[in-house]
This record gives C-alpha cells, sequence and structure tokens, in this order.
C-alpha cells in the first residue's frame, strides 16, 4: 500500500527517543540544538541518558520512553541513535497504536527493524535518515531531513547518479522498502519478516567484513526474500574490510542476489557515512538508469 506523506504542520512537535544503544551526550546536545533551530516543539523520552550495558536503559525504560513520547500526540519522532535493543522490543511495541495515530520514525540501522514492520502493517511513509546523536551535526543531512519532513521533496528527484553507479541498467518502479542489511536479515523467519514483494530495496550497513556481507545476501536470496522486488539500491558500506560499496566485489554480490533484469544501483549517499540523505520508506518510486535518478513519484 502506497500511503500519502503528510508534511509537518507549522507548530507540530519532533518527538526523541532512545530504543537502542546508548547515546553519547555531546552529540545529543547537538542534535537537539539542530532540532530545537527548526522552530518546533521538541519533546524528548526521559530515558535519552539512561545506560544499562550497550543499551539506553532497560527494556522497560526504552519502552517507557517511546509511551512517553507518544502520549504528548506526537506523530514524527526523531531516534537518538541506532546501536542495538529494538529487536529486543519488537513483540511489546504498540504497533496498533502507532499505525491508528500515524506515527513516523526517523532513523537508520538498527531502527530498520521497526520502520520495515510499520510500513509492512499499513502505517504511514517512515523515513531513513539520520538520527539526532548519529548524523544531525552534518548541515547537509540536516537539512535534507528538514526539507523531507516539510514536503518539500514530494514528487522530486531523491537521488542522482552517474554511470559509475549503475551494476545493472533498468527502469522499474516500486515501494521504496529497506534500510540496513544486517537488521533485515535478522527479521527473517519472525512475525516482522518485510515483504519485499514489488519493492524497490535500498540497503546499506556497516562494520561487516565481505564475507558476512556475501553472506547475508546469499541468505536473502536463497530464502527468496528477493523474489519480485523491483531494484536494489546501495549506500554506503561504512568501515568494511576489504569491501566498498563501488568494490567489484559487492558489485557483483548484487548481482548475484538481485533476480534476472533487475535494476542495480550502488554508492548513493545514505547510511551511516556523511552526508546521509534521508528519503521516505513506504511511497512509490521509480529507478532510471538512464537519466540518473531516484524519483519520488506523489
Amino acid at each position: 500500500m502506497n500511503v500519502r506523506f503528510t508534511p509537518l504542520g507549522r507548530d507540530e512537535p519532533i518527538g526523541v527517543v532512545a530504543l537502542s544503544g546508548p547515546v553519547d551526550t555531546e552529540r545529543l546536545d547537538a542534535g537537539l540544538a539542530e532540532l530545537e533551530g527548526w522552530g518546533r516543539p521538541v519533546v524528548v523520552a526521559p530515558n535519552l541518558s539512561a545506560r544499562s550495558g550497550y543499551l539506553a536503559g532497560s527494556d522497560d525504560e526504552r519502552l517507557a520512553g517511546l509511551d512517553r513520547v507518544l502520549e504528548q500526540g506526537v506523530r514524527t519522532i526523531v531516534a537518538a541513535r541506532g546501536g542495538y535493543g529494538l529487536t529486543r522490543l519488537l513483540p511489546r511495541l504498540p504497533w496498533s497504536r502507532m499505525v491508528e495515530a500515524g506515527v513516523r520514525l526517523v532513523g537508520f540501522s538498527d531502527v530498520t527493524a521497526l520502520t520495515g514492520p510499520l510500513v509492512d502493517r499499513g502505517g504511514v511513509p517512515q523515513i531513513h535518515g539520520p538520527m539526532v546523536a548519529t548524523g544531525l551535526d552534518d548541515p547537509r543531512s540536516a537539512a535534507r531531513l528538514r526539507s523531507l519532513l516539510e514536503g518539500e521533496l514530494i514528487g522530486r528527484t531523491l537521488f542522482e547518479f552517474d554511470g559509475d553507479e549503475v551494476v545493472r541498467e533498468g527502469r522499474s518502479a516500486g515501494i521504496a522498502k529497506g534500510g540496513n542489511l544486517s537488521l533485515i536479515c535478522s527479521l527473517v523467519g519472525t512475525p516482522w519478516q518485510p515483504d519485499l514483494t514489488g519493492a524497490v530495496v535500498f540497503l546499506e550497513d556497516v562494520g561487516e567484513p565481505a564475507y558476512r556481507l556475501d553472506r547475508m545476501l546469499t541468505h536473502l536470496g536463497s530464502s527468496a526474500m528477493f523474489r519480485g522486488v523491483k531494484a536494489l539500491i546501495s549506500g554506503s558500506l561504512c568501515d568494511c574490510p576489504d569491501i566498498g560499496e563501488r568494490s567489484s566485489e559487492w558489485r557483483q554480490l548484487l548481482l548475484e542476489a538481485a533476480p534476472p533484469g533487475v535494476p542495480i544501483v550502488t554508492g548513493l549517499d545514505f547510511g551511516h557515512r556523511t552526508p546521509n540523505l534521508a528519503f521516505p520508506l513506504g511511497t512509490h518510486v521509480t529507478v532510471d538508469t538512464v537519466a540518473g535518478r531516484v524519483d519520488w513519484n506523489a
């Protein structure tokens, strides 16, 4: 289902939650200052400074933080950071409440575990983009996110690329889905497994050696997850040893995983490197390798 994207209202608040790893205070403060500079109220979860090992507080604390933000009627919520932790919360998240309230999350990496299922459950379009303490300190990434949230990118080109980024030529259209490759693999076989049929699939990852990227793509291909996808779009492979987003090895892995004839583009500006250009998930997009564009079809 392609649900219409609704821009932020003039005085609509923005929420900030910490559902994954603990948040660096200095980077958090810088990101909050950026959001507050947009001239809208910012509603923060009470666990933003909490730490429980590799998590931003216990499961109960992180869920309570989300609940506190939702209670304030916030519709657009930006994650503080990624890391790990969201998959622990999936069975207890208020899915129906978020879908009915039109809640949209902004984030990437670990946030893939939430944005994908929200789209598949009929929620409003979600946003793959920078997080408060992971990316909003980059001016280009912050400006792009604000433009998207305020509706300035509806019906426009989301990404431009040249022939060096084209792995397989073609033109195709579908619903934008995807996110972090590791998180997508971790959801296979669970109730939150993404439905990628008819999708233009966006992929990125961080800190994964070539053999693990190979294993994950092979797994998705072998499990028929990629059957029926309309295109594969790759973003950054940040700090991935011995492989890069424009390397011949990565291009070959994508060719082996994708269905025959599906357009493949790599090396676009989204993921763990800067800039991390925000784009909507759950909206209809067109990939055209001749024109060198990914367009948002309003």
